[in-house]
């Protein structure tokens, strides 16, 4: 779900030749590396113009066209839209400005607003329409936008290509949480987006990503080491964590007034205040009785540079298990390892493999043989990958000899269940974790659907209700989850949300915090869930998801080990995973247990990490609350001790405009 975190650079800042000087200019876009789909941009004779934006990932993707008209300063004053979104779910807008009254219309929105002088719309559904122009007429190249805010353009550096033609590197600043970079031709129109994940650059000009991509990443990262500079408070000597009510992950019990003595970024005692001296020297935190407990573990994260570290922090996430990505990734680890840039530890990295074809995923490996699935896996361990995940595109006959290899190897093996193959047929040829509560309700439903597209999330969402969890398919398939030792990585709150619909409401995952955003991320949190759900089945699609949610119980009651994990917007949806695990019925103590010894112990990292003990490392979190009790006191994060350093989330969270919880 990596792709949905761009919207806000996708709203504002993607296209547009204002001025072109040809009838029609085309842009590709890559998905790791790999062209799938292309921006189109026509001036009409009329002076309008028409854009299309399409492009597929694993069957999904937007698909939408736009026609608009510019005044002659390049400010948008009509707009008439329509298309299909990332989940295929028909979308539309427009918009007009007629005798100083604004006026848009959208799936969730209806409004007009009487306005001064030039104004920049944001369409909420929408990409395109935008111009550079504006920029440039402003002293300070900033404008007004509507629904609300000010977006202001800066100049960072000039780059000339290898054939003599110059381009400008430029950030975007007021949307969003951090800055958005955009690259401009000499004309000051745009000219590329580059990007590891997803990028846009000219149609014959692919190559190019890879070159403006790395002038880019060192502006961006230069931007990130400043953020660390001013945020982290280095100790450099001991350090005492005092009357700290002491949650200990493996009783399941928190102890009142203990002591925590840190050196060198490892615990080296622990226990009652009345035991423990607090040498002299030692730099005290007193936490005057409030929670502290080992920092939380998100275990399906697709890790971005930017704003990802920051909220995994601000929200006392201190470990991440990533779900796949590019080998750019293990730069970003570096440099957080280094003390470079912040962010949690990216514990594990998940190698990823998927047949080659028109729904292959992303990024990774994109196989056409068993060998060269075998030669994948063996790529993936010499650089220092700990697990291998497997997508649907792959043929089922591969994956018994591809997970033979990465366990010849020492690496686990997870992922999607491939197309036509059963979740239980997975776990026999060698899968020691699932991903996704829908990949589990699928193996009910028999392997004549295509399950490479986004039938696996539909007919999960029209049958998953009427799946007994007592029957005994269901009971013998848990039986052989638990007798091979098999995780399961929910991701239930991803379903929450994809399944109940909330037209104009913010989305359930992050409910609990919507209005602590910017307003336009608040905008976009409340444009409503994923799915488009047919008519009459709303109940069907609600009781679904409750049966999801029970059979995380069911799962749990069972000893088959679940891992907290979201594939969502970082920080924030991972207390609400936890959330729902409560909701589901799992007691407090073991659903945070599940998210920092439980966790540890699936990333093979719990001797050092997971719980607070004198050897292991200092990862704590002090929370304003007690989440054994309410388990949306986990959102109080306070403080965050990583290491030998000390972030105060309040910090963290208002550097990029997100107010904190009180």
């Amino acid at each position: 779900m990596k792709c949905v975190t761009l919207f806000v650079v996708f709203s504002l800042s993607l296209v547009c030749h204002a001025h072109a000087q040809s009838d029609t200019l085309q842009w590709t876009i890559l998905m790791g590396g790999q062209k799938s789909g292309h921006f189109k941009h026509l001036k009409n004779a009329d002076g309008s113009f028409t854009e299309w934006f399409q492009f597929n990932d694993r069957g999904r993707g937007d698909s939408t066209v736009i026609h608009y008209r510019l005044n002659d300063r390049g400010y948008m004053t009509w707009m008439d839209a329509k298309g299909v979104d990332y989940f295929k779910k028909p979308i539309f807008e427009t918009f007009n400005i007629q005798n100083g009254i604004a006026a848009w219309e959208n799936p969730v929105e209806k409004e007009q607003r009487k306005i001064q002088g030039d104004i920049v719309y944001i369409p909420l559904k929408m990409r395109g329409g935008v111009s550079y122009a504006y920029f440039f007429q402003t002293p300070d190249h900033s404008v007004n936008l509507l629904p609300a805010g000010r977006e202001k353009l800066t100049a960072l550096q000039e780059h000339t290509l290898k054939d003599g033609r110059k381009m400008s590197l430029v950030s975007l600043s007021g949307t969003g949480l951090t800055p958005q970079y955009v690259w401009l031709d000499s004309q000051r129109n745009f000219f590329a987006l580059p990007s590891d994940w997803f990028a846009i650059v000219p149609k014959g000009d692919e190559g190019l990503n890879e070159e403006l991509l790395v002038v880019q990443k060192g502006v961006e990262q230069n931007y990130y080491k400043d953020l660390k500079t001013k945020l982290a408070r280095k100790v450099s000597g001991g350090l005492a964590v005092t009357h700290a009510t002491l949650f200990n992950p493996k009783s399941g019990t928190a102890q009142p007034n203990s002591t925590i003595l840190i050196e060198n970024g490892t615990i080296t005692q622990v226990g009652p205040g009345m035991s423990v001296t607090v040498p002299q020297g030692f730099q005290v935190v007193d936490v005057q009785g409030k929670f502290v407990m080992p920092g939380l573990w998100d275990m399906h994260v697709h890790y971005s540079q930017g704003t990802d570290g920051l909220l995994h922090l601000g929200n006392g996430i201190t470990n991440v298990r990533d779900m796949g990505n590019s080998e750019s990734l293990l730069d970003e680890k570096k440099q957080i390892d280094e003390g470079l840039v912040l962010g949690p530890r990216i514990q594990a990295l998940c190698g990823f493999i998927d047949g080659a074809g028109p729904y292959a995923g992303p990024t990774g490996a994109r196989i056409n043989s068993v060998e060269e699935g075998i030669a994948a896996v063996k790529k993936y361990k010499t650089m220092g990958y700990t697990q291998i995940k497997l997508y649907s595109s792959l043929k089922p006959e591969w994956v018994k000899p591809i997970a033979a290899e990465a366990h010849r190897n020492g690496l686990r093996v997870s992922g999607h269940i491939p197309a036509h193959m059963l979740a239980s047929e997975a776990i026999d040829a060698g899968y020691d974790e699932i991903q996704h509560m829908n990949m589990v309700f699928l193996n009910f439903l028999g392997k004549d659907l295509d399950t490479r597209t986004p039938v696996r999330f539909h007919a999960v969402a029209q049958n998953a209700a009427s799946l007994d969890l007592t029957s005994a398919p269901v009971q013998a398939f848990i039986k052989q989850l638990v007798a091979r030792k098999t995780v399961i990585d929910p991701t239930i709150s991803f379903f929450e949300t994809m399944f109940i619909p909330t037209k104009g409401k913010p989305v359930p995952t992050m409910a609990a915090v919507v209005d602590r955003l910017p307003l336009d991320l608040q905008r976009e949190y409340k444009s409503g869930g994923a799915l488009e759900v047919p008519a009459g089945m709303e109940d069907t699609y609600a009781r679904s998801f409750q049966n999801m949610l029970r059979m995380v119980k069911v799962l749990h009651d069972n000893g088959v080990v679940i891992v907290p994990g979201t594939d969502d917007t970082p920080g924030f949806v991972l207390h609400k995973e936890l959330e729902n695990y409560v909701r589901a019925g799992i007691p407090n103590a073991a659903v945070l247990k599940i998210a920092t010894l439980q966790s540890a112990m699936v990333a093979g990292k719990e001797k050092n990490y997971g719980t607070l003990e004198p050897g292991k490392a200092a990862d704590i979190i002090v929370i304003d609350g007690n989440p054994l009790t309410n388990i949306s006191d986990v959102r109080k994060v306070e403080t965050v001790i990583k290491g030998q350093e000390i972030y105060q989330t309040k910090d963290l969270l208002n550097a990029v405009s997100i107010r904190y919880f009180k």
